[in-house]
């Protein structure tokens, strides 16, 4: 916790910030009364943001840009947009990297990088068959998705994964606004920029859309905690531009309005040479790195819950 209470910070102030469990505790009891007031109490929407394939389906079904699902994977087939079913084994006759996403699980586990080779696949590096994947798979709910790549800009700092920018809304007074975000550079030869591969999470300046001075590395990496630079590219962080990120900023205020019983929600954004698209919504976003990168949150978020909840019943 040493980071996510702001004890790196000269002068941080500790009831300045929350702790996962307070933050959850306000979220329910928030995301209770919004339910109550819409009649809608016996209803759990958690669902809705934690299935991949679900938050997808209803974001573009609003028209709202998001990564596109080529197919869901259930049982061995593929269930394609149309309704129309393919055996599994009609994943190597595509000619180009894709990933398999697992609905609920995270990026540690639940995201494949496959690539057909030599009549196999080359998953996360690793040659394997498909049987091989089939047994991976474990009859599990999957979504097929072709790989996006960063941003040219964002790519000069990490070229190898997707580097995805977390961007965090929060309802104030019935209304989503931005409270805070940080972008995700994946580093070394991963294919995804999660922790547990390796990667460095960087503040975000809003105002001057640009990155702010520190990277912050997981507490099980034994990298230092704290990089001014990027460990591959060597490029600095502090004042490095965002592209389209009040685009990114603006996408994911209107998507939350969808997603009306939310108190806060992380989106994953993946920013892209011709905009932003959502890549997924986290319904329990962790405020420990928000914190870590962005100061104490705890003001912010009390206000706009006791806005909800001193509303009518």
């Amino acid at each position: 916790m040493y980071y996510a209470m702001g004890l790196h910070l000269t002068g941080s102030v500790q009831k300045e910030y929350i702790s996962r469990r307070s933050f959850l505790k306000i979220k329910n009891k928030v995301e209770k009364k919004l339910r109550q007031q819409a009649g809608c109490e016996d209803l759990i929407y958690d669902v809705i943001t934690k299935d991949k394939f679900y938050a997808n389906s209803i974001l573009t079904a609003n028209g709202l840009p998001c990564t596109e699902n080529l197919a869901l994977v259930s049982g061995s087939g593929l269930i394609y947009p149309d309704g129309k079913i393919k055996k599994l084994d009609s994943l190597l006759k595509l000619d180009h990297p894709f990933f398999l996403k697992n609905i609920t699980l995270e990026a540690g586990e639940g995201i494949l990088h496959c690539l057909v080779q030599d009549n196999g696949i080359l998953i996360n590096g690793v040659q394997k068959t498909i049987s091989d994947l089939r047994k991976i798979l474990d009859c599990k709910k999957w979504i097929l998705q072709k790989q996006y790549y960063s941003h040219g800009d964002l790519a000069k700092i990490n070229s190898m994964a997707l580097n995805s920018t977390r961007v965090f809304t929060i309802l104030n007074d019935g209304e989503p606004e931005f409270l805070c975000a940080y972008q995700g550079f994946a580093t070394g030869n991963a294919t995804s920029d999660s922790w547990q591969h390796g990667s460095i999470y960087t503040g975000i300046d809003i105002e001057n859309e640009t990155l702010k001075e520190y990277g912050l590395t997981s507490v099980s990496d034994r990298r230092e905690g704290l990089l001014k630079e990027h460990p591959d590219s060597r490029i600095r962080f502090k004042g490095f531009k965002i592209p389209f990120l009040q685009e990114a900023v603006d996408l994911c205020i209107r998507a939350h309005r969808v997603l009306y019983f939310n108190f806060i929600i992380g989106w994953d954004v993946a920013i892209t040479d011709s905009g932003p698209l959502i890549l997924e919504a986290n319904e329990k976003p962790g405020m420990n790195v928000a914190q870590a990168l962005n100061g104490g949150l705890r003001q912010k978020i009390v206000d706009c819950a006791d806005k909800i909840l001193r509303g009518k019943k």
